[in-house]
């Protein structure tokens, strides 16, 4: 009763603050002199009348024809508040046209001038105004994050409130004053994970394994993402904010001219992963702890395996986790190779969009966290086994019924033998797969004409390199000269295989480090090789080539979750593989030929998920109510970011990416507002896969630790499990996300680079779009947990009779 009370009043305290707040934004306006000495106004307006027709100069305020809309907008804030002023709503056939309808909420800014009336000042429309509805999308989540997990619910929010203060007040500054940014990413991580866990699990053996746990995989991750990121020659530059190149930008502000670019990057990769590994330590330690409270007299080894098969578990849902996740944030970056460009052809084939290094650093980000991810389940179950399965069982007696359990058997050494083989086979798979991949080459002509012309990408060795010459920089305010080194290169695929080739290399100092491409003899490169049939006729470098190390590093992977997951493990290497292929050679080119994305990516995102279940735990309890839970989650999740999409006026056309695929792409069926929501709803289906597996496979441990259990102790058990992920599920996607937009971060800290206001800023379609795909996967997965334990605990009752259940 008393946390009934306590959940009633954080209830409904989240209610006033979504009031006081919602005033306070509506309320929003600002002033500032201009170098000219007018003021510029920045306020809030509400659209209340519409001229649809083209402007004769009716109104007093214009003598001169528009093509588009006047719109008459009231002013909402600012000391203007009730003036009324006109502005036009220009359509010039362009994708940034939009259509205003009476009710809107807009940004705008006004330009007084001395003695000038705020209605006969200059108006210019800004933003729509978003974030009232990000706002009670916000509440609506905390609300349900309570509503679900009690106490656990209210130290979760507390928890994640917490991490983005270290993050925002510590992490931020300290790199922006000179620290290692690296450095600082692994101790606010450590710092922030044993925050968490003593306030989700409190003072606990829990909690130790949890902590001990996140750090070695934390550790992993960081270790691999650093040599990634010097193998790969990752400068952090390539780094885009909607049509803004941000890194550009950065490199050429004085603001930031000592940024340790390279630093950041792999401190956002550290950051990103630090949620999902605490996440997959708090399934493994708090299922051992709920087994052992179903069957006090469970020894260590049982406790160990009760864990481990928990965390296995978790791991065969990562390969749809990777996939929906990441191709979900970003889905135009695989649309980029299949979409023609007019004359240009395909000028973004897949081995181009690889070998950038936003994309390189974007698969070393997911495949290190995923490694880290899988380390840390084997650390956290041993030590959670260890402090938790050798308590005296008399600690237990009182929580459920005991039944008499015998330690687990040892496996038959024959499986080892087996493992081993499937090593040495996975390893000659993946240097089989680095061979293709490093004599292939990819064509951007388009059919019609690859019977005579040549413009191909292509990997090349360079063999032999010349003395640099000295020659004037390209840039009118650099300083010194640049470096121009000619490279004789063997090309290793392609028409014109094993043919000697020489490409010009310029080194400038004065071109940011992205741009200049640093070899020497022996390294690889990638090349554009344009010409006939009959000849090369130019060779232009192009970049590094950074696929053939991440082949080995996917290698390292699929090894390790092998060695760890043994066959289950295996499995889920084979249904990660089995996804790719099912997207880039179903999904997208389903998308691209102008069926509904949406759609396409319900259905088929659908199909992947229940296949890889099926594939990794076979069709059981375990396997039925988690795609029960998956389904409940994500089908309500869809309809709030259905309904959030018309809300907020999306456009789906928010960067430079989707910005060139609508003005240059010869496709007119592409509809970006549908492919930007079909990409947050294949983001939810993975995270919402993760929690659904973990509370299902916890439910599956417990009932076979004491199958004397009553429905409603396993439900009671599954949701003890289920909001113990609350807090560390949070923090995966608030991190994941911060990892990604650390760089962004510092540039509002730290630079002079964004001068708009900080809530126009957050209305930007961009930033809105990000707010909503977090909110809207956390609120999958908030209602997947309950409607999970509650299936799996009914799973015999319900199906039994169908005969489908197995253990």
């Amino acid at each position: 009763m008393k946390e009934t009370y306590i959940k009633l009043i954080a209830l409904i305290l989240v209610l006033i603050i979504c009031f006081v707040v919602d005033a306070k934004l509506r309320g929003y306006s600002s002033e500032r002199k201009l170098e000219d000495g007018s003021i510029l106004i920045t306020c809030i307006a509400k659209v209340i009348s519409i001229d649809v027709s083209k402007a004769t100069g009716d109104s007093h305020s214009w003598s001169y024809p528009v093509d588009g809309q006047i719109v008459t907008l009231r002013l909402t804030s600012g000391k203007y508040k009730g003036k009324e002023v006109f502005s036009a709503n220009p359509f010039i056939g362009e994708y940034t046209d939009r259509v205003l309808i009476v009710g809107d909420y807009l940004y705008i800014n006004i330009n007084l001038k001395s003695g000038d009336s705020v209605s006969s000042g200059a108006v210019l429309i800004g933003e729509y105004v978003r974030t009232p509805f990000l706002l009670y999308l916000a509440g609506t989540f905390i609300a349900l994050v309570i509503a679900i997990g009690g106490m656990k619910g209210i130290k979760s929010i507390v928890s994640l409130a917490l991490s983005t203060v270290f993050i925002i007040a510590v992490l931020v500054p300290m790199c922006l004053q000179g620290y290692s940014p690296i450095l600082v990413a692994i101790l606010i991580s450590a710092i922030n994970t044993v925050l968490t866990f003593l306030l989700i699990g409190g003072v606990s053996k829990k909690s130790v394994a949890g902590i001990l746990g996140t750090i070695g995989g934390l550790f992993v991750t960081a270790l691999l993402a650093f040599i990634s990121s010097r193998v790969l020659h990752l400068t952090g530059q390539d780094v885009s904010f909607g049509f803004l190149d941000l890194g550009k930008r950065l490199w050429l502000s004085p603001q930031s001219t000592n940024w340790n670019f390279s630093g950041i990057l792999v401190a956002g990769m550290i950051l990103g992963a630090s949620g999902a590994v605490m996440d997959a330590s708090m399934a493994v330690a708090s299922a051992i702890e709920q087994v052992k409270k179903a069957n006090p007299k469970f020894g260590f080894w049982n406790c160990i395996k009760a864990g481990m098969n928990v965390g296995k578990d978790e791991m065969g849902m990562m390969a749809n986790t990777l996939i929906f996740a990441y191709i979900g944030a970003d889905i135009t970056l695989i649309l980029m190779p299949m979409i023609q460009f007019g004359e240009e052809g395909r000028a973004m084939p897949m081995t181009r969009v690889i070998n950038q290094e936003s994309t390189s650093a974007e698969i070393v980000q997911a495949i290190t966290g995923t490694i880290g991810i899988i380390i840390a389940i084997p650390i956290t179950a041993l030590i959670a086994g260890l402090l938790i399965g050798r308590t005296k069982s008399s600690e237990y007696e009182d929580v459920f019924p005991i039944t008499e359990q015998t330690e687990s058997k040892h496996r038959n050494p024959v499986f080892r033998y087996l493992i081993l083989i499937m090593l040495i086979l996975i390893s000659a798979g993946v240097h089989i797969v680095y061979s293709i991949s490093r004599s292939s080459s990819e064509s951007q002509v388009d059919k019609s004409e690859s019977s005579s012309v040549v413009s191909e990408y292509v990997r090349a060795k360079v063999m032999e390199k010349g003395e640099p010459i000295e020659t004037p920089t390209s840039s009118p305010y650099g300083f010194g000269n640049a470096e121009n080194e000619v490279l004789k290169a063997k090309l290793l695929g392609g028409t014109f295989k094993n043919a000697k080739v020489l490409v010009q290399n310029i080194i400038d100092p004065n071109r940011m480090p992205l741009a200049n491409i640093k070899v020497k003899v022996g390294d690889e490169v990638l090349l554009k090789v344009d010409g006939t049939k009959d000849g090369i006729e130019r060779v232009l470098m192009n970049n590094y080539s950074r696929d053939g190390f991440l082949i080995y590093l996917t290698g390292i992977l699929v090894i390790v979750l092998a060695l760890i997951g043994r066959f289950q493990g295996i499995r889920t290497a084979l249904a990660l593989a089995i996804s790719i292929v099912v997207v880039i050679q179903l999904l997208v080119p389903l998308i691209v030929k102008g069926y509904n994305a949406l759609l396409v990516v319900i259905v088929i995102s659908g199909i992947i998920a229940f296949s890889s279940l099926i594939i990794v735990t076979e069709f059981n309890r375990k396997t039925g109510s988690a795609t029960i839970g998956i389904l409940g989650g994500v089908i309500i999740a869809s309809f709030i970011i259905i309904y959030a999409d018309q809300k907020l006026h999306f456009t789906g056309i928010s960067s430079s990416r989707t910005a060139i695929l609508t003005q240059f792409t010869v496709s007119e069926k592409l509809d970006f507002r549908n492919i930007l929501m079909a990409g947050i709803i294949m983001g939810l289906l993975g995270t919402a896969m993760d929690s659904a597996v973990v509370v299902a496979s916890a439910v599956r441990e417990i009932k076979n630790a004491n199958p004397k259990l009553s429905t409603g102790q396993l439900i009671t058990a599954g949701m003890s499990v289920g909001t113990d992920l609350l807090g560390t599920i949070t923090n995966t996607l608030v991190f994941a996300y911060l990892g990604l937009r650390l760089i962004l971060l510092m540039t509002f800290a730290g630079t002079s680079i964004f001068t708009g206001g900080k809530l126009e800023i957050l209305s930007t379609e961009t930033i809105s779009a990000e707010i909503l795909r977090i909110l809207a996967g956390s609120i999958g997965l908030v209602l997947t947990i309950p409607i999970t334990a509650i299936i799996s605990a009914l799973w015999d009752k319900i199906f039994g009779f169908l005969g489908l259940v197995r253990s």
